[in-house]
């Protein structure tokens, strides 16, 4: 089968014949029809982000066709032919974050597809039958293999808020995740203000439901957000970005028990007054990835017209090159996707 693989970090990938591995017991072969590319792929070929051991073929975003199963259970066999999306996370299931129903963060994590377990970037991948979500028929393949890494990831964050009923919320970015965020959010019937750099995205922001949209090029947004809000500032606020250099300023967005909640990430660090956090009863939160839960909720969400991702342009594995250097360089409005099989 073919293959995408990164053989030198920093280094262009390399479309490679690779073989396809036995099928264990309990789990299914997936004929990969659609793999969603985002900065956390880039940041890997790049050498910043997760360096797995070279080569290495990534994809954290897969959805395709069960094309084989290695099970007697009739369940299981149910699935052939099935379209699914794919849960990119092994875990142990007996730790005490997945007994409490926090997989994404388990404490003995044993693989994930695209991170350090060669991912959906290929024509075919093996996983086990428990990280498999059926597709229904109103969801297509692009949508599902979107439903994980750009609908999933921030509606976890965001149920990390709690009720969003009437909350003023501020979300950083214009990419993929935004987008979505801003969905998700309206429909937990939130206010929601998104502040961005590209004029055309804020635009884009708008057109899916934002209340508000500030250009921070030309806009001092910590004010602005003060006016808009009365001068309490916003309920909560929501870094999409990654930006860390914009932290200390989202800190000074939120009104007193306001939570900053932390997506977008890099490996940078960055300096605050921590008084604010104490004296104003501020919660600094991150949240990682997404539980099979978030994603059967987020496949549900797009069915029901709740969260309809984004798709910039999609690629054949060919141009897998052409695909990361549009997300490097933020060219896309929403998601790029490849498909593997084309």
């Amino acid at each position: 089968m073919r293959g995408i693989q990164i053989t030198d970090f920093g280094s262009p990938l390399r479309l490679a014949e690779l073989e396809i591995e036995k099928l264990p017991a309990g789990y299914a072969r997936i004929k990969v029809q659609s793999n969603g590319i985002c900065a956390t792929d880039v940041k890997m070929v790049d050498g910043v982000g997760f360096r797995p051991k070279l080569p290495f073929t990534p994809g954290h975003e897969p959805a395709g066709i069960v094309e084989e199963i290695n099970s007697d259970s009739e369940s299981h066999r149910n699935l052939e032919g099935k379209a699914v999306v794919i849960h990119p996370h092994v875990a142990c299931g007996m730790c005490e974050n997945c007994i409490s129903g926090n997989e994404n963060i388990c404490l003995r994590m044993l693989a994930s597809y695209g991170i350090n377990t060669n991912g959906g970037m290929q024509e075919y991948l093996n996983v086990p039958l428990r990280n498999l979500v059926a597709l229904p028929d109103d969801v297509s393949m692009d949508m599902g293999a979107l439903a994980g890494g750009v609908v999933a990831v921030p509606l976890r964050g965001l149920k990390q808020l709690g009720t969003l009923l009437s909350k003023k919320i501020l979300i950083l970015g214009t990419g993929g995740l935004a987008f979505s965020a801003v969905q998700i959010a309206k429909s937990m019937g939130a206010e929601v203000i998104v502040v961005g750099r590209k004029q055309e995205k804020l635009e884009v922001a708008s057109r899916i439901g934002a209340d508000f949209v500030i250009n921070s090029n030309t806009t001092d947004y910590v004010a602005e957000i003060k006016k808009i809000t009365g001068g309490f500032g916003v309920h909560h606020s929501v870094d999409l970005a990654g930006d860390s250099n914009e932290v200390p300023k989202l800190i000074q967005t939120v009104r007193r028990g306001g939570k900053v909640l932390i997506i977008g990430y890099s490996a940078n660090t960055f300096q605050t007054a921590y008084n604010k956090l104490a004296l104003d009863s501020i919660s600094l939160m991150g949240t990682r990835s997404y539980t099979r839960n978030d994603l059967s909720e987020s496949v549900g969400l797009i069915s029901r017209n709740k969260c309809k991702p984004i798709i910039s342009r999609i690629f054949p594995l060919e141009e897998a090159n052409e695909a990361m250097s549009m997300v490097r360089t933020g060219q896309s409005v929403g998601r790029v996707t490849i498909h593997p099989n084309e």
